[in-house]
């Protein structure tokens, strides 16, 4: 399946995280890689369905994904 990362450029196709982005809970790093604030990448997103009308339906995956309460995310260092 296409994987599709969420870019400064493309973010407004994705409002749910564009919504994350304006409330502060995620982030840009200096990579320009999309980031929760305790360090773990947004996923990329994958197209699971297509809802009704005809439209395609995504999920976040989990490749990258780490505990917030985790060492690692603990020692995380933003890029």
């Amino acid at each position: 399946m296409e994987k599709i990362r969420i870019t400064k450029d493309n973010i407004k196709n994705w409002p749910k995280f564009e919504s994350l982005l304006n409330d502060g809970k995620i982030k840009f790093d200096s990579t320009g890689r999309l980031r929760y604030l305790h360090g773990a990448p947004v996923g990329d997103l994958i197209q699971t369905r297509t809802d009704k009308k005809g439209q395609p339906i995504f999920q976040e995956t989990a490749e990258e994904w780490f505990d917030p309460e985790s060492p690692k995310a603990n020692e995380f260092i933003w890029p």
